[in-house]
């Protein structure tokens, strides 16, 4: 009996973790100040296969592929490779917002991203 419920127990949490990691699947904005202090706004496009977590962002600026994309549970971290840099992202998935924290160098950059809502 002992061993029957851990087995249900332990089904249930593996069955849980696709729907867990699907919810950042889709478009998310977010804006940031650019150097000049003008609003730079960003579209991001996530999906997430098992613990990977895929994705591009685009701006004004161009188009940049995530790379190193993880998810764990409601954890994300990816990198967005530059020229001469490389950012580290870190964030936590919240409903639809991902409160992210952006690392160049030694400078922090604190980031909401909403998700973007179509109308069904």
């Amino acid at each position: 009996m002992k061993k029957s419920i851990i087995a249900v127990a332990i089904m249930f949490l593996f069955s849980t973790i696709p729907l867990i990691c699907a919810e950042i699947d889709g478009q998310w904005t977010g804006v940031v100040n650019d150097q000049n202090g003008k609003k730079l706004e960003f579209r991001y496009r996530f999906r997430a296969e098992g613990g990977a977590l895929i994705g591009l962002i685009e701006s004004r600026l161009g188009t940049s592929q995530i790379s190193e994309g993880k998810i764990d549970g409601n954890n994300i971290e990816f990198k967005l490779p530059g020229k001469d840099y490389v950012i580290i992202n870190n964030g936590i998935l919240s409903g639809d917002e991902i409160h992210l924290t952006e690392i160049i160098g030694t400078e922090k950059i604190e980031v909401i991203l909403k998700r973007v809502k179509y109308d069904k």
